[in-house]
């Protein structure tokens, strides 16, 4: 298993919930971690080919940098499970499934959620947002952002974006990125879509040091991690959209496994990826273990 960081709490739990499957079958679990770096993924890669395995499960630290990597391991005729970003779609043959979610059908929940939350607030349908990204480059990154973007875009054009700013999946970073966006934009926004919750909780942060009431803005996350659950109950965070990191760990376990016992797979295992707003954030307690 080719894994991007054992720091933040999705992760982690990814890597818990995919080696409890894993051991249970009987699977010898090899791990080799980089922080986000598809310099060091690429030479993990070329370390692991060299160690002939069975198969290989991949979380790409890059969705453009892996591809040559991609295509060694296609070379070696090793079975590879896509973990959690999937790289585009024009390299689909390189890998014998991807399992985690739709990120761009994540990021149109998302933008809807900020419109619907717009109209719960008064806002109605214009007016200002910026966007706290992940690591940029990767998959959840680029294509949570693309289908926030593209969807306000079409069915909310009159709510703009005023900026973007990289939190890379960290608390404190997306506070920092959201106290210069704050600085910048004023008490002139009325939402803020962080692409992780955990990162909302730096943005909810950074808001209530400038002073600006968090009940009024439109605070969408995604995740739904235990900082999600904890703001959305709270009223600090209008909602979420949820990504199981269990779930996430568990589908590409079970593409592995059922790959090593010789069965079919398909070619995509979609989670499915729910907005979540107060009145049904309880969707969310399996998910963090609740």
């Amino acid at each position: 298993m080719l894994t991007v960081t054992d720091e933040c709490e999705f992760c982690a739990i990814h890597q818990r919930s995919f080696r409890k499957l894993t051991d249970a079958a009987g699977i010898r679990l090899t791990v080799k971690i980089n922080n986000f770096d598809p310099a060091e993924q690429a030479t993990q890669v070329d370390q692991a080919l060299a160690e002939h395995p069975d198969a290989i499960v991949l979380w790409p630290a890059d969705i453009s940098a892996i591809v040559p990597s991609l295509h060694k391991i296609n070379r070696a005729g090793i079975p590879l499970v896509i973990s959690d970003s999937k790289p585009e779609d024009k390299y689909a043959s390189l890998w014998q499934t991807y399992a985690g979610i739709d990120n761009y059908a994540a990021g149109q929940t998302a933008a809807r959620l900020m419109i619907q939350g717009f109209r719960d607030k008064g806002y109605g349908d214009t007016g200002k947002v910026f966007i706290v990204i992940g690591v940029p480059g990767t998959a959840p990154q680029v294509m949570r952002q693309a289908g926030f973007t593209d969807t306000l875009a079409e069915e909310a054009p009159g709510i703009r974006i005023a900026g973007v700013q990289p939190g890379n999946w960290d608390q404190t970073q997306a506070g920092t990125a959201a106290a210069g966006l704050f600085t910048q934009n004023g008490n002139d926004v009325q939402g803020v879509y962080a692409q992780a919750d955990n990162m909302m909780t730096g943005v909810i942060t950074a808001a209530q040091r400038a002073g600006i009431d968090v009940e009024k803005l439109v605070l969408v996350g995604q995740d739904c991690s235990i900082d999600g659950v904890r703001n959305i109950e709270s009223g600090a965070q209008y909602g979420s959209v949820l990504f199981s990191p269990v779930g996430d760990g568990e589908y590409a376990a079970r593409a592995v496994i059922d790959i090593l016992d010789g069965k079919e797979v398909p070619h995509e295992m979609i989670m499915p990826s729910p907005a979540i707003t107060r009145e049904n954030v309880t969707e969310c307690y399996a998910a963090i273990g609740r």
